[in-house]
């Protein structure tokens, strides 16, 4: 008995596979395609022991960390280097970790960091831990600080500092993103914390009110002080002369000549050469 196998293929089945395979190859097209448009948007990173940078290709801007300090894990510095490629959409950035420096303050190790990165004046901003004084500091040159000016820089700091304190068991990449995270905010327009800034001003405004009341009052408790014309009236208040004469007694006569003089004056002046810079920190 001979036994004929059906080699029939439904319709329907066929038209399965075919969705399925055109499915995957469109997935695989659209995975390529990302890949390669990230790749397009930021150049080959840059990498050393403990320095990792990159440049923004549609910006022109670049990033630089350098954790020379060793404060931030490997593991957790790609998510750090994710929020520092938003800061190149607006300016150059650098994130600097140090435990020893030569400079007399953070400000000026921070300004001068920045200025070997980017150039005199570039746009940009830098953002240092240095536990070398014990303090954060934050700077901003070119255009970027017209857009975080003292007062922003010092409000971020205080918003941040606590991250790298004991009470927080020095977590330095948390201080990092935050501070990075409110850059991006200001720099895209938006709106930051400043409770420190607000209860220094109500301070200032309760200070400057008291002043005003003791003013006011000691003012009012004064009695009247009198005249001069008041006093002489007061005190001589009737004369009378007797036996009133005049007598020639003799003259002199005594030649004075007309002196001179001269006068002169001082002029002075002064400036400061460097970079204009803002900035702001708070010790930690």
């Amino acid at each position: 008995m001979t036994v004929h196998r059906n080699n029939y293929k439904s319709p329907f089945l066929h038209c399965i596979k075919c969705r399925y395979s055109a499915l995957f190859t469109l997935f695989l097209l659209v995975t390529v395609l990302v890949l390669s448009s990230s790749s397009n948007v930021y150049a080959t990173e840059t990498a050393t022991n403990y320095n990792l940078s990159g440049t923004n290709k549609s910006t022109g801007y670049e990033y630089i960390l350098e954790d020379s300090a060793n404060f931030i894990d490997d593991a957790v510095k790609g998510r750090l280097i994710s929020q520092m490629k938003k800061t190149t959409e607006y300016c150059n950035i650098a994130v600097v970790t140090t435990t020893s420096h030569p400079y007399g303050s953070t400000e000026s190790y921070a300004v001068n960091t920045f200025e070997g990165y980017f150039g005199n004046g570039a746009n940009g901003v830098i953002f240092v831990i240095d536990r070398d004084l014990d303090e954060i500091y934050l700077a901003c040159e070119g255009s970027t600080q017209r857009t975080i000016p003292n007062s922003k820089c010092n409000s971020i700091c205080d918003n941040t500092y606590i991250y790298a304190t004991s009470s927080h068991d020095y977590d330095y990449f948390t201080c990092c993103t935050e501070t990075i995270d409110q850059v991006n905010t200001v720099l895209a327009g938006g709106h930051i914390s400043q409770p420190l800034r607000y209860i220094s001003s109500i301070f200032i405004a309760l200070a400057a009110g008291m002043i005003f009341c003791f003013v006011y009052a000691l003012s009012l408790s004064k009695g009247r002080k009198a005249k001069s014309n008041e006093l002489m009236g007061a005190t001589f208040t009737k004369v009378e002369i007797h036996n009133a004469r005049a007598r020639f007694m003799n003259q002199t006569r005594h030649y004075s000549p007309q002196s001179s003089g001269s006068s002169g004056g001082h002029s002075g002046g002064g400036g400061h050469s460097g970079g204009s810079h803002s900035g702001g920190g708070h010790h930690i």
